[in-house]
């Protein structure tokens, strides 16, 4: 199993990253806390959301918000914004970009679940202003785009493209495809987080064609779904 994750926030303290297909599907309770137990992490201190392809968050930032929502059932949201030590956080992908934003000091970690209609809804955008607003005006953002499916692969129709600023949208004999990376980056840009502290996996790993490592939904229609996630320690 591989954990695609960001040095960055390794040294901050955190534990992040997206697995492999080889963690197994995180649709499945069982993996999850296979999952889990093999990197020493309390499951029952992992939170889990019911996705929507939207653009709320919710925030954990508190022992009175963490002990709230593990009372509740998975909330209807896309992204987590996290400042909790001794909690973490679950999102699943499944050709979508897990997105981590946070501030340079690591007291806010952001991760969203990225599909096309989040992005088009501004969810990197808001997440990138939510921990703005956090940490400070003055607080140092950086970002990290986990796997995902990439223009090699995310072909779509005028409708969908049309929601896309044009720096994102490559034609090619005759079709058209989205570079959500680009996307993503111009919404984070656009919000104080300099270029040079977005990275990305893009560059060598497209979920759609990488089946050895990756579930994907556009290749194979499937439910199972990749695990990021994220987790403070205390």
């Amino acid at each position: 199993m591989i954990i695609f994750s960001d040095e960055r926030l390794a040294a901050l303290g955190a534990v992040c990253g997206t697995a492999s297909r080889h963690g197994g599907s995180g649709r499945n309770i069982k993996n999850l806390k296979r999952f889990f137990d093999i990197l020493n992490i309390d499951f029952s201190n992992m939170l889990r959301l019911k996705q929507t392809h939207g653009e709320k968050i919710i925030d954990i930032l508190a022992e009175k918000d963490f002990l709230s929502y593990k009372k509740s059932k998975p909330q209807e949201a896309d992204a987590w914004l996290l400042g909790k030590d001794g909690a973490g956080v679950i999102i699943l992908t499944a050709d979508c970009a897990p997105l981590y934003v946070w501030d340079n000091g690591g007291k806010f970690i952001g991760l969203a679940h990225c599909g096309w209609r989040g992005v088009v809804s501004g969810l990197p955008s808001k997440l990138a202003k939510r921990i703005k607003e956090k940490a400070g005006n003055n607080a140092k953002l950086c970002a990290y785009i986990g796997p995902h499916i990439n223009s090699c692969c995310f072909e779509v129709k005028n409708d969908v493209a049309s929601m896309f600023g044009q720096e994102s949208i490559i034609k090619r004999d005759g079709r058209i495809f989205v570079d959500l990376t680009k996307e993503i980056t111009c919404q984070l840009i656009s919000n104080g987080v300099g270029l040079g502290d977005i990275k990305s996996e893009c560059k060598c790993r497209c979920t759609c064609c990488d089946a050895e490592n990756f579930f994907s939904y556009r290749r194979d229609g499937t439910k199972n779904a990749l695990i990021s996630f994220a987790y403070k320690a205390v």
